[in-house]
């Protein structure tokens, strides 16, 4: 029995691909949109006043690892959550419900620093606390994700087995799963995700019998160069 289609659209918080995301999801017009957010930080995004406030509560690796992110964001010229606010907006524009599909990652923080070991504990904190992070950085290990996703994952796995464990594949299962329950409920829908999640989330998906399509980062980053050229030429 067919529980629905899914089309999955990978993307990373420090690249700006918030305007073929729109575009991706008017083109298929879902009657459902979901995104790789919890509540705290949808409501975050969407009250970017009180983000400063909020950031206080937040454990000090989250707030760490945000502000990672801010910096390489700051690199590209975007800010980090623009292209799930674009998801938002679009599902707005078709008239469609917005889910927010993802767990509540500051307690999974909390979670992976009470069962990490104190060997991963040192690997994280020196790959955390790196004296500079580039660009030119951030796009060699997406080339190399992109080159073998199966075997990135893996090594991830073997240097950081907790963070698999709980950002990755505990989040993939229950995303999955809410994903998988608003096609069946909904018939199709979009969910944009962080690009390391497609795999793992489209292979569980289909286990249940959802159709899936998956269009990565790659794929959205090299069709917003054919724009680019395009436009360039005219």
């Amino acid at each position: 029995m067919e529980k629905g289609r899914a089309y999955l659209l990978g993307v990373a918080h420090v690249f700006d691909v918030k305007g073929l995301i729109k575009q991706q999801i008017l083109s298929i017009a879902p009657s459902a949109v979901c995104i790789e957010l919890d509540r705290n930080r949808y409501y975050a995004l969407t009250h970017p006043e009180e983000v400063e406030e909020a950031k206080k509560e937040l454990p000090f690796i989250y707030r760490r690892l945000a502000n990672i992110q801010d910096s390489l964001g700051d690199a590209y010229g975007v800010q980090a959550g623009e292209e799930m606010l674009a998801a938002a907006e679009a599902a707005r524009m078709i008239g469609a419900p917005l889910l927010l599909v993802d767990d509540d990652v500051s307690l999974l923080f909390k979670r992976m620093m009470k069962e990490m070991g104190w060997r991963e504990k040192l690997r994280f904190f020196g790959a955390l606390f790196l004296p500079s992070r580039k660009k030119t950085s951030v796009e060699a290990e997406m080339k190399r994700y992109q080159e073998d996703e199966g075997a990135y994952i893996e090594e991830l796995g073997r240097m950081f087995p907790t963070i698999k464990r709980l950002l990755i594949d505990e989040r993939n299962l229950h995303m999955s799963e809410r994903i998988g329950a608003a096609a069946e409920r909904y018939g199709r829908v979009v969910a944009v995700l962080g690009d390391a999640h497609l795999e793992g989330i489209a292979n569980l998906l289909r286990e249940k019998g959802t159709e899936v399509e998956l269009l990565h980062l790659k794929d959205l980053r090299e069709r917003q160069s054919v724009v680019v050229s395009y436009s360039l030429k005219d």
